[in-house]
């Protein structure tokens, strides 16, 4: 999967959305990530076709879906960060047609894997809002589609399947773009990111070059110990750029507690 993205900037009267983004990513899993606010669901309704830019390009696989919108939603499933459904159809009417031209193992994992056959007799608006979440997951991965679009698609879901979910995707290896503001989240499913915050691109990148950074977040004992470059500091939380070696001989010498990589959240 390719998405370009030129100089793209979106406004919505006075307000701007989207300012000058550009980042291009070549990859099976893109994390757009950034607080409330930051642009991200106007940056994925541009990508599915269901805005046009203000100004400049965003492609999906060298076209553009605001052009091509019958294309996009032959291509991609949506699956809404709110799900409301207006129709008194009950869940198993849903599952019923995604049988006849679905993916079976997917509709398996989904109903009978996270469960959703406990509720098949209940209407859609009289599901709970991680109900509905899961029967929104359910019909965007279960349909043949190249593109699975999420907006902050685990927001209702609980923990526990928020995690069979997650493994899911990274064993079938679904073409996801995702929203999310839990940097732990983008990088267990990620391997792009684009950071957003008040509509701009703080930074963008795929996992190797985060490691390439060398930044981390240590537990100290005390002091940071000398020698170690201190980005900045929190009570016994420091953030220091260092070798992961001379990280791990610090702990070995009870110099600091323990650290691990910061990744997106030095950006975050």
């Amino acid at each position: 999967m390719m998405l370009q993205a030129v100089n793209l900037t979106k406004r919505f009267g006075r307000v701007v959305a989207l300012r000058n983004v550009s980042f291009e990513a070549d990859a099976g899993r893109v994390a757009i990530i950034g607080q409330n606010g930051s642009g991200k669901s106007t940056l994925l309704s541009i990508m599915f076709g269901a805005l046009r830019p203000t100004e400049g390009v965003l492609r999906v696989d060298g076209y553009e879906p605001y052009k091509l919108r019958e294309r996009a939603s032959k291509d991609m499933s949506i699956v809404f960060e709110r799900p409301t459904f207006d129709i008194s159809v009950r869940v198993r009417d849903v599952y019923e047609v995604l049988s006849g031209y679905g993916d079976s193992d997917c509709l398996s994992f989904f109903w009978e894997g996270l469960g959703v056959r406990d509720f098949r007799n209940t209407a859609l608006p009289d599901l709970s809002s991680g109900e509905k979440q899961l029967v929104q997951l359910m019909q965007a991965f279960c349909r043949e589609s190249r593109l699975k679009i999420l907006d902050e698609p685990f927001s209702h879901v609980d923990v526990r399947h928020v995690g069979l979910i997650g493994d899911y995707i990274l064993r079938r290896g679904f073409s996801v773009v995702f929203t999310t503001h839990v940097p732990e989240e983008a990088e267990w499913l990620g391997e792009y990111f684009v950071m957003l915050r008040d509509g701009e691109v703080v930074w963008h990148g795929g996992l190797s070059d985060l490691e390439r950074e060398g930044v981390y977040e240590v537990y100290l004992r005390g002091e940071p110990p000398e020698g170690v470059e201190v980005l900045a500091k929190f009570g016994y939380v420091a953030i220091v750029r260092s070798d992961y070696d001379e990280l791990v001989e610090l702990v070995r010498r009870g110099r600091v507690r323990g650290f691990r990589r910061l990744g997106v959240r030095r950006y975050f």
